[in-house]
This record gives C-alpha cells, structure tokens and sequence, in this order.
C-alpha cells in the first residue's frame, strides 16, 4: 500500500516538475488523490475509489458556476433529484459531502489562482465563492495551513501592487470534475 503511493507521489512530482501545478492537479484528480499532502497526513487511502459518472456534469455545473452561491438544492436541482437523493449519491460517488466538495473545489481553485496569478486577495475570495477576504482567509488557513499570503509567497506569483492591474488566471477547467481518462506517470 505504502509503495503504491509513495510511486504516485513520485509520478505527480515528475509531472508537476514538468509540467506545472495545473497537470499535477489534473493527474491527481484522475487517480482520485490529493496532490500536496502534509507530513501529519497518511500517505494511503483507505477507500476505494467508487465510480462517477451520474453526478458528473453538476460537479462540472458547480466548477463552472464556483463564483455563485452554490448550495446543496441548487445542485439538486441541476441534477433533477431531491436533495436527500443528491447528497446520498453525491457522497457514494465523491467520498464527501457536497458542500465539503465545493469548499474543496473552491481551494483547489483559489490555490490555482495564487500559484499563477496576481490577483489581490479579494478579488481571489469573490472568484471563487468565498464572498469575502476575511472569510477566505479563514477557510484557508483552517483547511490548507498557511494565510493566502504565504502560499503565494511560497508557492507563486507576486501579489498585485495596490491599484495595479491584475493579470488575467487561467480558467476554471472541468477537469477537476471528472475522473475519466488514464494517467500515465513515465518520463519521456
């Protein structure tokens, strides 16, 4: 089990190496794992990864629409079940919650847009559904670890200077809502 993912991780740092944080989320989501994992985190995986094809295109609805309110019967609604329905299919198919999943997707992207953007902070939290800075912040900090400032630090690109112009961020892709395709991890 260990070596499985050790192996993985390793492919996901080649990609990563070479073709940036964009691929790597993108190979990781394909094998249903978490791309950066702190060192308290379990490098293995203790559920199967279950198929998910039904509720695909109101995860990719909900990627596309991150900037909106997003809430669990609005996603019913798009996926023409009741709300009960959604949230027990939703979990079979994903492993969480929706809201857990949005929140997720909504740091997945903010972590996007840090790494590759210099987007101010507020401009950031309104993208990406967080409404307002303090909330992201918080959000963040709780759920990644460092403040948004220290990430891109880290991580990224220079934040925009006060009153400058922000440079356009790559967009949302609804990759991160599917699962389909294969990955392969050897170097060429």
């Amino acid at each position: 089990m260990y070596e499985r993912s050790a192996g993985i991780d390793a492919c996901l740092h080649v990609v990563q190496a070479d073709f940036g944080p964009v691929a790597a989320d993108g190979g990781a989501k394909d094998v249903v794992f978490t791309p950066v994992r702190g060192a308290d985190e379990p490098q293995y995986t203790d559920t199967p990864a279950p198929p998910r094809d039904s509720l695909r295109a109101t995860r990719e609805w909900a990627i596309e629409n991150m900037g909106s309110s997003i809430t669990v019967q609005r996603m019913a609604h798009h996926s023409m079940l009741s709300r009960r329905t959604l949230i027990r299919r939703f979990v079979g198919e994903t492993g969480l919650p929706p809201m857990q999943w949005v929140v997720l997707q909504r740091l997945l992207r903010a972590r996007r847009l840090l790494e590759t953007s210099d987007w101010t902070i507020e401009r950031i939290a309104t993208e990406t559904g967080f409404g307002t800075s303090a909330n992201f912040r918080a959000v963040f900090r709780r759920d990644v670890g460092p403040t948004p400032t220290a990430y891109r630090k880290a991580r990224g690109a220079e934040p925009a200077p006060s009153g400058g112009v922000d440079r356009p961020a790559p967009q949302a892709s609804a990759v991160a809502a599917s699962s389909g395709g294969s990955t392969s991890c050897s170097r060429t």
